[in-house]
């Protein structure tokens, strides 16, 4: 590898963690914790076998008063571990979130946000690469991932959020992984492994 491809898989690395990882707090991940699936995630990425999309949308820090965003996310939310009312900062992304998906109808929970009709999971919090690999693998209906990291702002720059969407020979890589993975598992608890 060249210094050149180094520091472009670095650069991809660190905006992975700014996106997947952005939350702070109790909690707070990291994808450098698993180096096995985030070298496999960027390399997907930069032989386009996933390609990554970015959004801007417009963050509405009064969405509380959205009575449309208000009622899906009351909706949604006994179907998950929410909470509801409780004024946090998560709250308020996810209504911004599932407004901002609006058009593609009332959403339902599966351990992700699930529009079905359109083959879309939404997260908004920290994901790590496994995590990512595993639903593409476990869940073959989802063709997008939508991710809303932490909504930082800096002066007039919009919020942003990303689409991860892998081709099939994106998906079998990503199969192979996870399958290597649950050998790897299965030999140690056997007592077969190193």
């Amino acid at each position: 590898m060249t210094d050149q491809e180094y520091e472009v898989m670095e650069q991809i690395m660190d905006r992975l963690e700014d996106i997947l990882c952005s939350y702070q707090g109790r909690g707070h991940q990291s994808v450098y914790v698993d180096m096995d699936s985030l070298a496999l995630l960027v390399s997907l990425i930069v032989y386009g076998q996933i390609k990554v999309e970015l959004y801007s949308y417009d963050y509405d820090a009064d969405i509380e008063k959205d009575e449309k965003a208000v009622g899906i996310y009351r909706e949604l939310a006994p179907q998950t571990r929410w909470r509801t009312g409780c004024h946090t900062q998560i709250e308020q992304i996810r209504m911004n979130a599932l407004k901002e998906f609006a058009v593609m109808g009332t959403p339902a929970y599966h351990d992700y946000i699930w529009y079905a009709d359109v083959g879309a999971a939404v997260e908004c919090g920290e994901i790590l690469p496994y995590e990512i690999f595993q639903l593409f693998t476990d869940m073959p209906e989802v063709n997008r991932l939508y991710i809303f990291p932490y909504p930082f702002r800096d002066g007039d720059r919009k919020p942003t959020y990303y689409s991860f969407e892998p081709t099939q020979d994106g998906r079998e890589e990503m199969k192979k992984y996870i399958d290597r993975k649950w050998e790897k598992v299965y030999r140690i608890v056997n007592g077969k492994g190193e």
